[in-house]
């Protein structure tokens, strides 16, 4: 006997290749030796398995012009902070040695230092909060090196973003890019969202197709197992009526 099993929704979102454990519908349908040699029937045991831990989120490639931007507004940003604090630096000398600046000069040379490393600071933070920490606690060298790769095409940077809240503590350690099958590594958490629904995540993948705007899907790998069921072989799976279908011999 023969006994066809719906997949509850669970199994079909995993490409209908995992079985999760859960409530189904079934139907008989008897099938003789005969029968099922005419029509090829093969059975495969089946065995638990672990779901990989995924999650589904949109991709967009970003504009690296931006971040380019940013990196040269902090570059000049530094070297006017550093010659303020350079110039109060030597106001107080000449003051303390023998008079020849005035207090006032002082007090005005310092305050100018203080504007200049506000606004370096203040740029800094709007980097952290575009690009991620781990984009701004990059040094210059290393910075103006990735976005070279960018501007170049070599590499291009993704703004990943969840279609449905993530788990507690989900982490990926990668993903991977739809149309194209595409790897791409996870730089780094972003802080902001537009989804409303978590933070998304800064990806990196090769540069060759990738053009600023484009709109991809993405798989994002987490660390960890996820729920438990039965693998099936995916030629196992048919659909009839929408709806994906397994037989199970009895």
């Amino acid at each position: 006997m023969i006994v066809r099993l719906s997949l509850p929704r669970a199994a079909r979102m995993l490409c209908a290749a995992w079985l999760i454990v859960a409530s189904v519908t079934a139907a008989a349908t008897e099938v003789d030796a005969a029968t099922q040699a005419r029509l090829g029937l093969a059975l495969a045991e089946l065995h638990a398995a672990q779901a990989p831990l995924e999650l589904s989120a949109t991709a967009e490639v970003l504009d690296p012009s931006t971040l380019a931007k940013a990196a040269d507004d902090i570059a000049a940003l530094q070297a006017t902070a550093d010659a303020s604090r350079a110039e109060a630096q030597r106001v107080q000398a000449l003051y303390a040695a023998d008079g020849n600046m005035s207090r006032k000069a002082v007090e005005a040379a310092r305050a100018q230092a203080a504007v200049d490393q506000s606004k370096l600071q203040q740029a800094r933070t709007q980097l952290r909060m575009d690009w991620g920490a781990a984009i701004a606690s990059l040094d210059a060298g290393t910075l103006h090196a990735r976005i070279e790769a960018l501007l170049d095409g070599r590499m291009a940077w993704l703004k990943a973003e969840p279609l449905a809240a993530p788990a507690s503590g989900f982490q990926p350690a990668g993903a991977l890019l739809h149309p194209g099958d595409i790897a791409a590594r996870v730089l780094s958490p972003l802080p902001r969202s537009s989804a409303g629904l978590a933070g998304g995540w800064l990806l990196e993948a090769p540069g060759a197709g990738l053009t600023p705007g484009m709109l991809l899907t993405a798989r994002l790998q987490g660390s960890g197992t996820g729920a438990s069921g039965v693998l099936l072989p995916r030629g196992a799976v048919v659909r009839w009526n929408g709806v994906a279908w397994a037989y199970v011999a009895t």
